[in-house]
């Protein structure tokens, strides 16, 4: 059968914002998966607190150097109650650290100044972290963060409605489902009529976080949300959006509903430049060949991904050409083809991957089987691949074929080598 192929769209991957992968230099299986949300990691804050001094400080030097920066700005004040926390944080004094925090908080409590506003965050998602993972007191953790939120939720700056989202996003890892999904609404409906950039960015990582946490129809209502408030954006990243929200639909529709959704990324991104829209067409046609039950039809969706990366100087690196070459050649066995093409390409551009030479070696010897025994040579691809394994392929397709032979003599032996590879791949 086609490749398996991995669908992973986005991951919470990093301290301070969801990232997300897509297709061509992704792993593939049988279809596409479920988009993924990696929980586990949270940012602290945004903005960095910058101390001027950027060595360790002891609580002794901190003693000697308190009376003059007390004499200084509440910037001094305010910079010196950090180093003191952090130096309580190292020491595991976590008590005395979430005291000088509570410090800062109170300082900055009715200050205007927008630095000042990113310290009394700073502190807050501070205590939130030592509650979180040094008191376990997710309670304590929440109310840190609703300070933040609480304080920033209601202000046209951009850096502190920054501030709120990073505070709401960190609080959600601490609720249930239902309170995360009211959280998700909360920032949805506070970025969706923006007009800066950053904030629509965080309106659409909301969105597609909500979308995780549903299912069935209003999970595809939370995609089409997205897919209809950026369709007409002339923003690059806007339109990516915009993609991937129909993949992602795509995956919860029926295998004709997906084919629709697969043909309308297919047919508006087609035309355009950039090789990160060339690679997402590429997906869509490659979704789209594995979905069509006509094999021929298959195979003229992946010549189009062979055509659209033949002249592109990454098509060896490019898994989508990859996968479409290497599967035109089981398609063209299955079919009754001409594979010469197919075979060029591979020896050309791709006898680097670790796969190819395996998986090539094994569509000719099934080739070949339709006419004389292959003992011989099938036992020279153990000994050369002994521990290969075919970590990305289904034998379902070929398998089918073999089904439907009605020589009886060719049926069995090709029945027999095809489970020796299945053999071979199990013990590895």
């Amino acid at each position: 059968m086609l490749k398996n192929f991995l669908f992973s769209v986005f991951a919470l991957a990093s301290l301070f914002s969801m990232k997300s992968t897509f297709f061509d230099d992704i792993q593939k299986e049988s279809s596409p998966k479920e988009i993924i949300f990696d929980t586990n990691s949270a940012e602290i804050i945004e903005d960095k607190i910058e101390f001027n001094d950027e060595e360790d400080i002891t609580n002794n030097e901190i003693k000697k150097i308190k009376p003059i920066l007390q004499k200084s700005s509440l910037k001094g004040d305010i910079q010196l109650l950090f180093k003191e926390a952090d130096s309580f944080t190292n020491e595991e004094n976590y008590k005395d650290a979430l005291k000088k925090y509570n410090e800062i908080i109170k300082k900055l409590k009715n200050t205007t100044d927008i630095k000042l506003l990113k310290d009394f965050a700073g502190a807050n998602f501070l205590k939130a972290y030592i509650y979180r993972n040094y008191t376990h007191d997710n309670i304590e953790a929440i109310k840190a963060y609703d300070e933040v939120v609480n304080r920033f939720k209601d202000s046209d700056n951009i850096e502190l409605l920054k501030l709120y989202f990073n505070a709401q996003k960190n609080k959600v890892l601490l609720l249930d489902r239902d309170e995360a999904i009211y959280v998700y609404d909360d920032i949805i409906e506070k970025f969706k009529d923006s007009n800066n950039k950053e904030l629509l960015k965080k309106y659409a990582l909301a969105q597609n976080a909500k979308a995780y946490m549903l299912e069935g129809e209003e999970k595809i209502e939370v995609y089409d949300e997205i897919i209809d408030k950026f369709k007409d954006s002339t923003d690059k990243s806007f339109l990516e959006e915009v993609i991937n929200a129909e993949f992602a639909k795509a995956y919860q529709l029926s295998n004709d509903e997906a084919m629709e959704v697969y043909d309308d990324i297919i047919n508006r991104f087609d035309s355009f430049e950039g090789s990160e829209f060339e690679n997402k067409v590429a997906d869509a046609l490659f979704y789209k060949s594995y979905l069509l039950q006509n094999k021929e039809e298959s195979m003229e969706m992946l010549d189009k991904i062979i055509d659209k990366y033949k002249d592109r100087d990454d098509k060896s690196s490019s898994t989508n050409f990859e996968y479409a070459v290497i599967n035109n050649i089981e398609l063209a066995l299955i079919t009754n083809s001409d594979d010469t093409t197919y075979i060029d390409l591979a020896n050309e551009y791709l006898l680097d991957k670790p796969d190819t030479k395996p998986q090539m070696e094994m569509l000719d010897i099934l080739k070949n089987a339709q006419d004389i025994n292959q003992d011989e040579r099938l036992e020279e691809w153990k000994n050369t691949y002994k521990n290969y394994q075919f970590e990305n392929w289904s034998f379902d397709t070929l398998k089918e074929w073999n089904e439907q032979m009605e020589d009886k003599g060719e049926k069995a032996r090709i029945k027999g080598y095809i489970d020796e590879f299945i053999k071979h791949n199990q013990k590895n």
